[in-house]
């Protein structure tokens, strides 16, 4: 068969009332396409999103975890000082941790006391005596002269402890 016979052959689909109706069914075929198109690389975009920020792999909750740990213990060394001002700085050292684990759990807000308020009590059973704390962080960060009573700086810090171990990020 040659091109010739062959174009004859499908020319009667562009003549007449079957060739109108051929042309909107290409259009409306070309348009349908050209969506499906569109909608399967927004997929695929959303997909890929996904996929990067997924779950976690052991070896990357490790090292966060490991992070946690060293800020955390550096904290704590500083509530066993002597000294009223190493008190203060490992409360403040200690909000900073709670806040740095609340940003990698995932819970939104600009602040610590935004990220809090947006907490579920029912998640976090210590939430109260964690805003009590922090509370106290910034009555000391804020108000200049502020010194602690060695056993309110315990009490806050051990509340960020407690609450560290309820998200599990120490053991």
């Amino acid at each position: 068969m040659t091109p010739d016979q062959i174009n004859e052959f499908f020319s009667f689909l562009y003549r007449g009332t079957l060739g109108e109706i051929t042309f909107w069914l290409r259009l409306i075929a070309g348009v349908f396409i050209s969506a499906m198109l569109g909608v399967t690389a927004v997929i695929a975009v959303k997909f890929r999103e996904l996929n990067m920020g997924g779950p976690k792999s052991a070896a990357s909750l490790a090292k966060p975890r490991m992070d946690i740990a060293a800020a955390w213990a550096e904290a704590a060394r500083g509530i066993e000082s002597a000294n009223p001002a190493d008190w203060n700085l490992a409360l403040i050292r200690a909000d900073a941790v709670f806040d740095a684990v609340l940003k990698d759990v995932g819970i939104g807000g600009d602040t610590l006391g935004e990220r809090l308020a947006g907490m579920d009590r029912t998640k976090l059973r210590s939430l109260d005596a964690v805003w009590e704390a922090h509370k106290l962080r910034n009555r000391i960060a804020h108000e200049t002269g502020q010194v602690l009573a060695h056993d309110d700086a315990r009490r806050a810090v051990a509340a960020f402890e407690k609450a560290l171990r309820e998200l599990q990020y120490l053991i």
